[in-house]
């Protein structure tokens, strides 16, 4: 679990606390201002809790929906346009406006992190709109995945989204095309 050093220091009681805590091997220090009491790489999870407003997508959206089997090479991550920009290699940030940035927008618990990610329905428009950006051996396994799924995906949920996004209903055509 990744916490903040607010959260370490209530949770612990004092910096004195934190302190005992990192010396004795309770908590581990794995950037500023973030402590983690496991000793997993949650790498995403520590990202995340630094920048709460970023929503999982791409192909880090779609490993974690099991679309793909590939794990991501970096961490793609949506946040508003004119938003503070994640200083992290490890993260790809696209910058989207602020009235179609929360469309879709869930919660999922992975491997124990609570992870803000678009739904489903969002991230089949998502891949139709970067479907030239992303690799195509990814691109036909995420469209053959949706394939599967097809008879669990919201027709008017693709719909309302297809509405709020500019060129969206090209894109809700051309995935009515490829997964319906």
């Amino acid at each position: 679990m990744v916490l903040t050093y607010q959260e370490a220091k209530k949770k612990h009681g004092s910096r004195y606390g934190v302190d005992r805590a990192l010396n004795r091997g309770e908590l581990r220090h794995i950037g500023r201002n973030l402590y983690s009491t496991d000793d997993d790489d949650e790498q995403l999870e520590a990202v995340l809790k630094l920048y709460p407003d970023a929503i999982a997508t791409g192909q880090t959206a779609l490993y974690l929906h099991g679309l793909i089997d590939l794990p991501p090479d970096l961490f793609d991550l949506a946040s508003k346009r004119g938003g503070t920009k994640i200083a992290s290699d490890a993260v790809r940030q696209t910058f989207i406006p602020e009235e179609w940035l929360g469309l879709g927008a869930t919660t999922i618990v992975h491997d124990g992190a609570s992870i803000r990610i678009y739904d489903l329905e969002r991230m089949l428009l998502e891949v139709m709109r970067s479907r030239n950006k992303l690799p195509y051996d990814i691109y036909r396994e995420a469209i053959g995945s949706y394939r599967r799924l097809a008879e669990n995906l919201d027709i008017y949920k693709l719909e309302a989204y297809a509405d709020a996004m500019p060129r969206g209903q090209s894109h809700l055509n051309r995935a009515l095309e490829e997964v319906f």
